[in-house]
């Protein structure tokens, strides 16, 4: 007999559940814990990793995030697919010869044992929800040997077969085939899996390239026969809502993705080339987990991190994130927001899209066809007694205007711009067109960031510098020596060396000599002198920071911060 505590009393010492109430769902579901689980889960008053812990507790095994795990594709291929979906499991990952093994019933010792034999070494058993299993397994087992074979169900269609020019209701009829459906979900499963951002549907003169966006970087995924794009372009424009008979225009439209218990929203993007429609599709939010991550998570320095919190702080004023598209900054800022929800503070944004979804927080979806743009959306919020404002982006002068006088009016308010510093902000504002007496005492702070690539840990190295690398990069006393690191590359990483991305950041807290300068229409150089007095460090010296500490190489922080 184990030792372990009961989930039940779990609920209760944790402040889950009250005891009062826990009695009624104990006669509910006669003593079914399970169902008790299951009932919490679904109310969504407790967040499911805090759920998942405490029944892996009461069981006597460790609780794991499938959505934020290492899965290893040599280790997923020692157990069938048939077989993980039948027994609700999924490998993850191998150390000194025992492989763990999530599972939905841990404790099934039939089970393990069959996995044991199949796999020819002994298991770790971990517990994961249903849900998050049946969802792993779907993006997974994704390959391109499974799409191949699809694609020999599809040229066996007789209207693939048929050559020549095919009728809109025949495409139509084409795009709804199981094998053409089964198709379309398998590469955006496939990019999900890989960690696509961007998914590009490329036509050419004979064939059709499919690429993958991964960490900042394009790279060739399969090449299709050229008859495959018309079927494949009317699949995702039917899950698009978008016309499939017009060809001669560009279309913007969404695409949702459906798996067992989430759903992964794209922005997809038609334009008409010669060669037939080029397609887009950009992954909304991050595709890889289904919750906004912890500031800690996402790898400030200590310095930048006390500077970003002294920020959040402040009641009152607006704060800038900065940077080019695709650079992380909406990451930030609801990582920032996630840390400022409370049941005593009323938050709003404007986005365009919406990424992220935040439990509390009111969103609103910018709508141009109807003129709801950021700053009619700014003026309408101030009428809602908000106290932090979040504005997806400044683009004009109008709305930089309510929103400087928002943050002076009692609000904090947050938003981005596309620049490529830091202090470049301020500068924008006041070339925009926006006074200089609503600046200064309106804006709290900048930040500026980029995402970088990230040494694929299972085949990092290090190397060691020579002498005039050294002196290259740093002020050398002759003696220490100093070693970089880099990816050999590995199947893990499909050979490239980097796996996941990071960011670098400059962050500069707006102090009173600034403002004074900002008063002045001082010049950018003034400006930035004086945040260097204050504590701000380029963005290059928090990146030679992360290469120092092997989080990635000198190539990438060469690479983002050439320019700057």
């Amino acid at each position: 007999m184990n030792n372990y505590p009961s989930f039940t009393d779990l609920l209760v010492s944790n402040h889950i559940i009250d005891p009062k109430s826990l009695q009624k769902l104990v006669g509910k579901y006669q003593g079914n814990h399970a169902e008790i689980r299951n009932y919490i889960l679904g109310e969504k008053t407790v967040r499911k990793d805090i759920l998942g812990k405490l029944w892996g507790d009461s069981i006597g095994v460790s609780y794991v995030n499938l959505d934020k795990t290492l899965f290893q594709s040599q280790v997923m291929k020692r157990l069938d697919e048939k077989f993980v979906r039948r027994n609700k499991m999924i490998p993850l990952y191998e150390i000194q010869g025992v492989i763990t093994l999530a599972m939905a019933h841990p404790k099934d010792i039939n089970v393990i044992d069959k996995a044991e034999r199949l796999m020819g070494c002994p298991v770790s058993p971990v517990f994961s929800f249903p849900d998050e299993i049946v969802d792993a397994v779907d993006i997974q087992y994704q390959s391109s040997d499974g799409i191949d074979k699809i694609l020999d169900q599809i040229s066996n269609n007789p209207l693939f077969k048929k050559g020549g020019k095919i009728t809109s209701q025949e495409l139509e009829k084409f795009a709804g085939e199981q094998s053409v459906i089964a198709f379309s979900r398998s590469i955006l499963l496939l990019g999900v899996k890989e960690g696509a951002s961007d998914i590009h549907i490329d036509p050419q003169e004979n064939i059709v390239h499919v690429r993958f966006r991964i960490d900042g970087m394009l790279h060739d995924r399969m090449q299709l026969e050229k008859m495959i794009l018309a079927p494949l372009t009317s699949r995702l424009k039917i899950m698009a809502s978008l016309d499939i008979t017009e060809k001669r225009r560009p279309q913007d439209g969404r695409v949702n993705l459906n798996l067992n218990k989430k759903s992964i929203d794209f922005r997809m993007s038609t334009v008409p080339t010669i060669y037939g429609e080029k397609i887009v599709l950009r992954a909304l939010g991050s595709i890889q987990k289904d919750e906004v991550l912890d500031l800690e998570d996402l790898g400030f320095s200590k310095t930048n991190l006390e500077f970003l919190k002294k920020i959040m702080t402040t009641p009152t004023g607006i704060f800038f994130v900065t940077g080019p598209t695709g650079s992380g900054k909406s990451t930030t800022l609801f990582s920032v927001l996630q840390a400022l929800n409370k049941s005593d503070v009323n938050i709003m944004t404007i986005e365009d899209p919406v990424e992220y979804r935040l439990p509390r927080i009111n969103q609103i979806q910018v709508n141009s066809a109807i003129g709801f743009d950021f700053a009619s959306a700014l003026r309408s919020f101030l009428r809602q007694d908000p106290d932090i404002i979040l504005v997806g982006e400044i683009r004009d002068k109008e709305t930089a205007k309510i929103a400087s006088e928002a943050a002076l009016t009692g609000h904090l308010v947050l938003a981005t711009m596309h620049t490529n510093s830091a202090l470049q902000a301020v500068i924008r504002l006041i070339e925009i067109g926006v006074e200089s007496y609503l600046i200064s005492p309106s804006i709290i702070g900048t930040m500026a960031q980029r995402l970088i690539r990230r040494i694929c840990k299972h085949c990092k190295e290090s190397y060691k510098l020579s002498a005039e690398e050294i002196e290259k990069y740093f002020i050398w006393d002759k003696q220490t020596d100093v070693y970089f690191y880099r990816g050999k590359g590995c199947p893990e990483c499909n050979n490239i060396g980097y796996s996941g991305r990071l960011a670098i950041q400059e962050i500069s807290l707006i102090n009173d000599e600034i403002r004074s300068l900002i008063g002045k229409r001082a010049s950018a150089l003034e400006i930035e002198n004086a945040a260097k007095r204050g504590g701000l460090k380029k963005m290059h010296y928090d990146g030679m920071k992360k290469v120092l500490m092997g989080l990635t190489t000198i190539d990438e922080i060469e690479r983002v911060t050439a320019g700057d």
